[in-house]
This record gives C-alpha cells, structure tokens and sequence, in this order.
C-alpha cells in the first residue's frame, strides 16, 4: 500500500493528543498529593498505554509496495527512517495464500501473505474473500514464469 504521510501524522497527533489530555486533565488529581493520586496516576499511565504505541505506529510502522513481475517480486518497505527493498524469486517463496483477518467490530478482512523461510509478507486488506483470491490469482499469473 503505498504511504500517505497525513496518515503517518493523524497517528502521531492522535497519540500526543491522548497523552497530553489525559495529563491535562487528570493531572490535577496527582499533583498536590493526597488519598486519590494513584488512582488518577493508574488512569494516566494508562493513557500513555495507549497514545505510545499509537505513536511508535506512526513513526516506525512500515509501508509496503508490493512490484509483480514474471518471475520476480519487489517488495519496498518504508517508514520515515529506513527504507528496504525485498527481491524474491520463486525458489524463495514458500507459500502464497489468503488469510482472514478476524474483526471483533464488523465484518471480517482478508488479505494476501506471502512466506519466505524468514519473513511474512502482507498486502492491504480486502473486503471480500474473492476479491483476495482474485488479486492471488493476478500475483500468481504475473510471478510465474
């Protein structure tokens, strides 16, 4: 999928956001100290379990590009800090497949993963079973040689 740094940026805004609000406002329980201030400590660090990954998200989350060619798949790996570029052949692929995301909140996606001996490599994540299927196929026929 290829990057949007907006994204990138919502995800660092959001985490900040949560952190400094939380602070903001529950800080007044804390500080001076008195009977409620680990409890309203607990709800901070709390927030910072939350808005801190949120962050490291945005930050070192990476994007992927997946290019398919006959016998060839270049996959571009990339956050604001690194950039790695993957060439796989067929001998160094071990599988293909499509896979379920489960939800707990709406419907189900799928997305095509692709294994090496080493790595899992993970498209975007499709609506429908079939349409996974379908871009399967299209990876299928343009990888092979």
């Amino acid at each position: 999928m290829p990057e949007y740094p907006v994204v990138r940026f919502l995800f660092i805004a959001l985490g900040v956001f949560i952190i400094c609000i939380t602070i903001y406002e529950l800080g007044r329980g804390v500080w001076p100290l008195n009977v409620t201030s680990p409890f309203f400590l607990f709800l901070i660090l709390g927030a910072c379990t939350v808005g801190g990954p949120t962050i490291l998200g945005g930050l070192f989350g990476w994007s992927a590009t997946w290019d398919v060619t006959p016998g060839l798949i270049t996959i571009s790996l990339r956050n604001p800090f690194q950039r790695k570029v993957v060439r796989l052949k067929p001998s160094d692929v071990l599988g293909l497949q499509v896979v379920e995301r489960e939800s707990s909140e709406g419907e189900n996606t799928w997305f095509v993963q692709l294994t090496t001996s080493t790595e899992r490599f993970q498209t975007y994540d499709l609506s429908t079973r079939r349409a996974a299927e379908d871009l399967l196929g299209q990876v299928n026929r343009a990888f092979s040689p």
